[in-house]
């Protein structure tokens, strides 16, 4: 699901509850030949319509499954203290080394695939951002919280940007590698007025009932692995019981300490408020289209796994997020989910 929707409702006048981020459900069976995934292929709600299909990357990492009797593999906040004193000791070696300009020192702290997206929505990588440190500067980190689910870190909290000492959102997201932990996500996040572009958020409006092929029933991605197919099948669901005001099945999909950061909303929103939000802001025989996915990248770690998607509302708004699921009683559950504005 897509905290965008339901962000918009919330904090923007006419309330657009449906652009917002949710997640997860079941699934089965691989796709055909093709980059477009369709709901067919995983055996999940009939598909309306074909949809264009865009180039994505697939990124998948299944060769490393999770022990289920080694607690530091299990998908839920309860890290081995080795593994949190390692993972906060990456992390200050990282900041120490962009404040000195130490290009060495960040670049093997840096997962290859390593990608920084900016309070404006900016993408840069790991060979763009090396040579120039500079660029990741920020003030000191305040009201930092650290969660580990197996393989996969998300270290959040606030700092000041430069040069208008704009306060942001951060995660950094590290993955545990076996020459150990790398940083693979690093997402800022400003409230509307802070950011380059202050977006219109008005969403396109349906009545019911109104087709939603992408997400709720295609994607323009192909997942590789039995893990992937699950957790998209799960993103898919997910979007579509919020586009279809479906309380219930919403909630099942949602992990209870799931946390949605929007540029619409200074503090994180988390279940209780999700949910309320839906609620209040339903609309009777009336529905807002969710943004599509232009290009969506997934990488899994046993039972815990890395989203990144680009996406678009029909009013022409951009979107870049990430995610962090986690597989929890056989459920992949959505349990992290950020937004920034792309100007």
């Amino acid at each position: 699901m897509r905290i965008s929707l339901l962000a918009r409702s919330l904090w923007r006048k006419p309330v657009h509850f449906f652009e917002t981020a949710l997640i997860v459900i079941m699934l089965s069976a691989a796709c055909p030949a093709g980059n477009s995934l369709r709901a067919e292929d995983l055996r999940a709600s009939p598909a309306v319509s074909e949809s264009g299909v865009a180039e994505n990357r697939i990124v998948a990492d299944p060769a490393n499954p999770a022990d289920p009797a080694n607690p530091a593999d299990a998908a839920n906040p309860a890290p081995s203290v080795v593994f949190d004193q390692e993972l906060r000791s990456a992390d200050r070696a990282l900041i120490e080394a962009i404040a000195a300009s130490d290009r060495l020192a960040a670049a093997r702290l840096l997962d290859s695939e390593f990608t920084w997206i900016d309070r404006d929505g900016r993408s840069r990588t790991k060979s763009d951002l090396v040579p120039r440190l500079v660029l990741l500067a920020a003030g000191s980190d305040a009201d930092v919280n650290v969660q580990v689910y197996g393989r996969v870190a998300l270290l959040t909290g606030t700092h000041r940007l430069t040069p208008d000492n704009a306060s942001a959102l951060f995660a950094r997201v590290w993955v545990r590698q076996p020459s150990g932990w790398h940083l693979l996500l690093y997402q800022e996040t400003t409230p509307a007025e802070f950011s380059v572009n202050d977006a219109r958020y008005g969403g396109a409006h349906a009545h019911w009932p109104s087709p939603c092929d992408n997400p709720c029933l295609s994607l323009p991605y192909k997942p590789l692995s039995s893990e992937a197919q699950e957790i998209v099948a799960s993103f898919m669901a997910g979007e579509k019981a919020v586009f279809e005001q479906d309380l219930q099945a919403a909630g099942r999909m949602l992990g209870d300490d799931v946390l949605f950061v929007t540029p619409h909303r200074v503090q994180p929103l988390n279940k209780a408020e999700f949910m309320a939000a839906m609620r209040k802001f339903a609309h009777p025989g009336q529905v807002d289209l969710p943004p599509e996915v232009d290009s969506m990248a997934l990488w899994v770690f046993g039972n815990a796994a890395v989203m990144s998607a680009d996406e678009e509302s029909s009013s022409g708004e951009k979107l870049r997020g990430t995610r962090i699921w986690a597989r929890r009683n056989g459920q992949w559950q959505l349990i992290f989910s950020q937004q920034t504005l792309v100007p």
